[in-house]
């Protein structure tokens, strides 16, 4: 018969199967518990080496997360340039857009742009079809001046739409432009309610007063379950247009906070563009002499930790 020792609770077991029973009855994971307290007097070299192995592996797993890309963008970041015109065009419309940090899975998917020669916003919409098993699909850069309807067609028009929703969608189609609405939902509000669009309006002048992030995702319902959703009044929907003309700010830290889109709210925004603009043109003709003059743009603090040796002489 073999003991086996707990290393938790140093109790000595004659069987895997009574470590079982222990570690069942008592709810123990049988893992030593790394920052337990212990008396001076009880104290060994093997809990000398401990606390050091502890130490590194705490100064290792910091170090990886500071060298880690994704955990370096947070919400404080400057914007790129594009999304600066981005927001600009947007704001400028009467839209407010929040942006997620890039490493959110919404960013990453977003492929909305403003194009600068043509003054328009391409955008990408998510349209939920909730009566076809919530069936998710997405349109890439639909132009802004498009009306709703002619959009959301490609879905409802068997013609139009790809075989591979056919089977999904055919109570939508069944139903046609007239018994469907298109719902979107209110975001910074409490709950969960949602604006009523107009697809006779193009996704321009239905976008107007209204809070977006990263991107518009519109709900496809049939008429029949209106009734399920919480939808705002058209006097709710004025008091957010007038709402939607004064700064946003945003406490939460995690999305970057629109600007007004008053004219001077406009010209400061085409302003910092352009001084962005130069400072990344000038950045780029002198990085070689900043590299040679400065070093390296960001320098790591490390954990100092004496060798081990040393700590056992110091601790003796």
């Amino acid at each position: 018969m073999q003991n086996t020792l707990v290393q938790d609770v140093k109790l000595k077991t004659c069987s895997l199967s009574c470590v079982k029973i222990h570690k069942k009855e008592l709810n123990c994971d049988g893992v030593r518990n790394k920052v337990a307290y212990k008396h001076l007097s009880n104290f060994t070299n093997l809990d000398l080496l401990s606390d050091y192995r502890l130490l590194q592996e705490t100064a290792n797993n910091v170090e990886n997360i500071t060298r880690d890309p994704s955990k370096q963008y947070t919400a404080k970041k400057e914007l790129p340039i594009n999304l600066y015109k981005l927001r600009a065009a947007a704001s400028r419309r009467g839209t407010q857009l929040h942006f997620l940090p890039h490493n959110f899975t919404r960013s990453k998917e977003n492929t909305t742009y403003f194009n600068w020669k043509e003054q328009l916003i391409y955008w990408r919409i998510e349209w939920m079809f909730p009566q076809a098993e919530n069936m998710k699909c997405s349109g890439r850069r639909l132009l802004e001046t498009e009306k709703l309807s002619k959009l959301v067609n490609v879905y409802l028009d068997p013609l139009q739409c790809e075989s591979l929703y056919q089977d999904k969608l055919q109570y939508y189609q069944s139903a046609g432009l007239t018994g469907i609405i298109l719902l979107m939902k209110a975001e910074m509000k409490s709950g969960t309610r949602y604006h009523q669009l107009d697809t006779s309006l193009t996704l321009k002048e239905n976008l107007r007063g209204k809070t977006v992030i990263e991107f518009p995702t519109i709900f496809v319902i049939l008429k029949d379950h209106k009734h399920i959703f919480d939808i705002l009044s058209p006097d709710e929907e004025e008091g957010e247009e007038d709402a939607s003309s004064y700064t946003n700010v945003n406490k939460n830290n995690l999305l970057f906070n629109t600007s007004d889109f008053s004219d001077s709210a406009e010209e400061n925004e085409e302003e910092t563009v352009k001084a962005k603009e130069r400072k990344r043109k000038f950045n780029k003709s002198n990085i070689s002499s900043y590299d040679k003059t400065r070093g390296p743009k960001r320098q790591y603090k490390k954990i100092d930790i004496p060798h081990y040796d040393v700590l056992v002489k110091q601790n003796s």
